[in-house]
């Protein structure tokens, strides 16, 4: 598979899918660039002292460095080949290696570690939705106002960055087709004028009170009953069955809305020269074309009032999912974490470190993994969800300490907790009690706090995590294959071969170790890495858990907190290793508040 059984330094795919470049090259590999311009020696050697990245934008400063002068040739046609070194790293993305508006290339940089046409692309798309909660979770949808003019160059790669989460296969026609299943309608009354020989169910009441002498002539059927005259015609009510409603409407409007916000991004990604945007872009424009020309929309009139209280939209399925969408589009318009805004920029066309990626996706969903079992979400406000002016405000920093806080009473002793991001633990210069590192700092990438309240001083166990995006590629024996397939492993239907895996690197478990021993109060350390399996696996060659306890060697030990240990998590494969955390903390959060006070070992002082 792309990502797991090689990926080649470089390759030409013309088969590649229509939004990524078919010129590609590979995260964390080096390359030897010759480039010949028609400038001279002398010019080329003040250009490269002065420009960084040169001979490309001001970008590369960081991925190419510029062989020394002497080493460049000077050619016999008034020509300079520059030589020089292109280091990727963990970034991945569209690579614009253009020289000039007459010279354009892109290449896409292609992942090793995660798949990079479906796992990679789902590691953007979760981070957009996460942002979508938060801002929903934050604000009232319905005071939200959305204005086109509002749509600024400083906005676009936010807009980009919703879009792709909005127009996503499993997000917009999704909740279209739920729609369509289950379109609304209302019983309307219709009131029309017809001839005697046509009216079967006349409207008397409404005949008597519009009375219209204009409407009767002499003689007639009816004369005995009109002094000598008779209707021409008689009002009569009929019900009629309706899709022009309000809730109707408002999908429609949001569907013309997409659509002009696309073809504004499709204009500005065409002059700026961004073919991969540019085509991923018009397809969202081509499938909204189809959607809006379906029949089904043709009898639905212009939203005038926005149905804001509508049970509709609020509950149904479809209706609701879109009235999500919306409001994401509404309120993300500015996207609220400065860091953020760097990647959504490189979805118009610069690569992203992958591994940054990688960590702060596994913080949000550590967060959904907590909240699904928190009985109270108290994360916004807080240190790192907070409101600035009146919007939300995400402080993810490395070096900085960012909380989101919750509460868990599923059992008979409430527990506080808190979720750090990248938490610094440094060695006190005096006696603080249990807390802090004995040895040097510490700064695991997140670190969980569980504070147990009860008579007396709270006691405070901690569990550490580290985002690790490095794997290992193994072969795997009969019975590791069979271990994998037991921890329900989908190989069917993928590029996966039955007998390679991804396994995490054995010195990031001794690193595990370093945080359980050197941070005070610490139970737990463990390891999430992009690797295939979802399972806790206490045993055997493919064993992710262990127990620091003498009961764990040679039989399965008493379940007590797992000392150390890794866990797969991969975007993409979220739903079946989710549920694999959320049950491991579970566990931890029953044992704690339920369990007798942890005693810290005791040595001979």
């Amino acid at each position: 598979m792309q990502g797991l059984q090689g990926v080649p330094a470089m390759c030409w795919r013309n088969d590649a899918p229509a939004l990524f470049e078919v010129f590609q090259l590979c995260e964390n590999t080096e390359y030897l660039i010759d480039v010949t311009l028609p400038i001279s020696f002398d010019e080329a050697v003040q250009c490269c002292s002065t420009a960084p990245g040169w001979p490309f934008s001001s970008r590369f400063s960081t991925i190419f460095k510029a062989d020394p002068s002497r080493r460049w040739l000077r050619n016999g046609n008034a020509t300079t080949t520059i030589q020089g070194r292109l280091s990727l790293r963990d970034h991945a993305g569209v690579l614009d290696l253009s020289l000039g508006a007459n010279m354009s290339v892109r290449a896409e940089v292609v992942c090793k570690k995660i798949g990079y046409l479906d796992e990679f692309r789902a590691l953007l798309d979760a981070i957009a939705e996460e942002l979508a909660e938060l801002l929903l979770q934050f604000d009232n949808p319905t005071s939200s106002e959305f204005d086109f003019s509002d749509l600024s160059d400083a906005t676009e790669a936010a807009l980009i960055f919703q879009m792709r989460y909005i127009m996503a296969e499993r997000n917009l026609p999704v909740a279209l087709d739920e729609v369509r299943r289950s379109f609304h309608s209302v019983l309307q009354e219709h009131r029309e004028n017809d001839t005697l020989d046509v009216a079967y169910d006349p409207d008397i009441a409404a005949f008597i009170g519009d009375l219209d002498e204009a409407n009767f002539a002499r003689g007639g059927t009816l004369s005995a009953m009109f002094r000598g005259h008779t209707p021409l015609s008689f009002p009569q009510l009929e019900m009629r069955e309706s899709t022009d409603t309000a809730e109707n409407r408002y999908v429609r409007n949001f569907l013309e809305e997409l659509h002009l916000v696309a073809q504004r991004l499709a204009l500005t990604m065409e002059k700026a020269n961004r073919p991969s945007t540019h085509r991923e872009i018009q397809s969202w424009i081509t499938y909204l074309d189809e959607v809006l020309s379906e029949n089904v929309w043709r009898p639905i009139s212009p939203m005038r009032i926005y149905p804001g209280n509508s049970q509709v939209l609020q509950k149904r399925r479809g209706y609701k999912d879109i009235l999500h969408y919306d409001m994401s589009l509404r309120m993300g318009l500015q996207l609220p974490w400065k860091r953020a805004e760097v990647f959504a920029d490189g979805l118009v066309g610069d690569i992203r470190p992958v591994s940054e990626l990688y960590e702060y996706w596994c913080f949000f969903m550590l967060r959904k993994a907590i909240a699904s079992l928190a009985t109270e979400d108290i994360s916004i406000p807080g240190a790192a969800f907070d409101t600035s002016n009146g919007k939300l405000e995400i402080r993810l920093q490395k070096g900085r300490r960012s909380r989101v806080r919750f509460t868990y009473s599923d059992s008979a002793t409430p527990l506080n907790i808190n979720l750090f991001y990248n938490r610094v633990f440094p060695r006190p210069n005096r006696d603080a009690g249990w807390q802090g590192s004995y040895t040097s700092r510490f700064d695991p990438d997140y670190s969980l706090e569980l504070i147990v309240g009860g008579q007396g001083e709270a006691r405070r166990h901690w569990l550490h995590f580290d985002a690790k995006y490095r794997t290992k590629m193994v072969a795997l024996g009969a019975a590791a294959l069979e271990e994998l397939q037991d921890a329900q492993v989908d190989m069917q239907g993928s590029d996966y071969t039955s007998e390679m895996a991804r396994f995490h690197k054995q010195d990031d478990l001794f690193k595990m170790h370093t945080y359980r021993d050197g941070i005070l109060g610490s139970r737990g350390a463990y390891i999430l890495f992009p690797g295939d399996a979802a399972g806790v696996r206490m045993a055997g060659s493919t064993q992710n858990l262990f127990v620091r306890h003498p009961s764990a060697f040679g039989a399965n030990p008493r379940y007590l907190f797992p000392s150390v240990g890794a866990f797969e998590f991969c975007p993409g494969r979220e739903a079946a290793q989710i549920p694999v955390i959320v049950e491991f903390l579970r566990g931890v959060f029953d044992a704690v508040s339920l369990g007798e006070p942890y005693s810290e070992e005791r040595a001979l002082f």
